[in-house]
């Protein structure tokens, strides 16, 4: 439920060019995104406004200076949208994945490969409400992954 809230921000947010995305552009994103999340979702109106406050923190402080490439995936592990930050769109080397809770990382490459037919050298899952960065490096063909 939290992951659709969470794509929709970063829909929003990616979709704005590069130079033109800021916390504001963020924040706006926030807001269009809890319009359409109705409260009677959570167990009461306190743990919905505290899971709102904690996505925003979080948001604030990993997403909105980040010009890179994303790939932002729902609560089935499906590859809903990607966004570039160059006009000519060429492959990058690295990706950025947005989870509320938790997708094995070999999955999140797997989706990579497939959309774009190579493997990508760095893999950046950020695992929003655990507040932490799984941070995978491939070579060759063995990878090796850190927790930050």
């Amino acid at each position: 439920m939290w992951q659709s809230f969470l794509n929709e921000v970063l829909a929003y947010h990616y979709s704005i060019s590069p130079p033109h995305r800021s916390s504001l552009t963020l924040l706006k994103g926030i807001e269009r995104a809890t319009s359409s999340f109705p409260i009677a979702s959570c167990d009461s109106p306190v743990t919905y406004y505290k899971m709102i406050a904690k996505m925003t923190d979080y948001l604030l402080r990993f997403v909105a200076n980040d010009r890179s490439f994303v790939h932002i995936l729902d609560e089935h592990d499906v590859l809903i949208t990607a966004s570039c930050t160059s006009d000519t769109c060429v492959v990058p080397s690295c990706m950025n994945v947005f989870v509320v809770d938790r997708i094995p990382s070999l999955r999140a490459i797997q989706q990579f490969e497939n959309k774009f037919g190579q493997t990508p050298k760095t893999v950046r899952i950020y695992h929003v409400m655990k507040n932490r960065l799984s941070y995978v490096t491939l070579t060759s063909d063995t990878y090796c992954t850190r927790l930050l």
